[in-house]
């Protein structure tokens, strides 16, 4: 348990106070000065305070004894009582000054950094896998009916790309015209989306597509795969 006096939470904190109020540099402190007024203090302070913290007056002999071998210009090497006394010259009070200062500096971060982190709070991890969407991958030859769909879905972004104003023009697309023209494509890369096979949408050019790739399937000249249901599907090039 730590009691407080007059709001000091030990003789150190009061003897640093002393000497903060005296505007001393800790490293260069007047100690007959701040020995004075520490014993003036303790003077000053009800007995029966001073009943409940020993730690203070201990403090007291501490810096009577000091205050005595300054006196008697004791150096310490001439000390006999050095095992019952901690403080034994100016430096052991200046050094126990400085760590107690350290201490307090740090003391203040650690406080203000536990406030801020009151502002946080957590919960325990969860399992969250029941959560996550479950796609079902589809590998291998695919059937005609979702390349269907997939052209059904390519038909909707044909209609919303249509003009509001149209010329209409007559121009012939042969399904073998458009087979070589999808092997060269697919001699470029590994493997091509289906929609990258249109450089415009009109209903010949998706139809003669269309036919030009179930005819290459069922040749197994190329193959048909997609990741997921309602996902891209990509044509491949068959090894042989």
């Amino acid at each position: 348990m730590k009691l407080c006096i007059n709001d000091f939470e030990g003789p150190l904190d009061l003897l640093l106070h002393l000497v903060k109020t005296a505007k001393m540099d800790i490293y260069e402190i007047d100690t007959k000065y701040i020995i004075d007024k520490y014993l003036e203090f303790i003077k000053s302070i009800p007995n029966d305070d001073l009943d409940n913290a020993s730690e203070y007056l201990v403090m007291a002999s501490e810096l009577i004894h000091l205050k005595s071998r300054l006196l008697l210009n004791l150096k310490d090497e001439s000390s006999t009582d050095e095992d019952e006394y901690s403080i034994n010259s100016e430096e052991d009070l200046k050094n126990k000054l400085i760590e107690y200062e350290k201490y307090q500096n740090i003391t203040s971060v650690f406080k203000e950094l536990e406030e801020k982190r009151n502002e946080f709070f957590t919960k325990l991890p969860e399992n969250l896998s029941e959560f996550a969407d479950k796609k079902e991958v589809l590998e291998g030859n695919m059937d005609a009916e979702l390349l269907k769909q997939a052209l059904i879905e390519l038909q909707k972004r044909m209609n919303y790309q249509k003009p509001i104003n149209t010329k209409i023009t007559r121009k012939e697309i042969s399904v073998e015209e458009r087979k070589e023209y999808i092997r060269n494509y697919l001699a470029k890369r590994k493997n091509v989306k289906f929609t990258d096979l249109f450089e415009e949408y009109t209903k010949d050019l998706v139809v003669a597509t269309f036919l030009s790739i179930l005819d290459m399937c069922k040749q197994k000249e190329i193959t048909l795969k997609q990741d997921s249901n309602f996902g891209e599907i990509y044509i491949e090039r068959v090894n042989v």
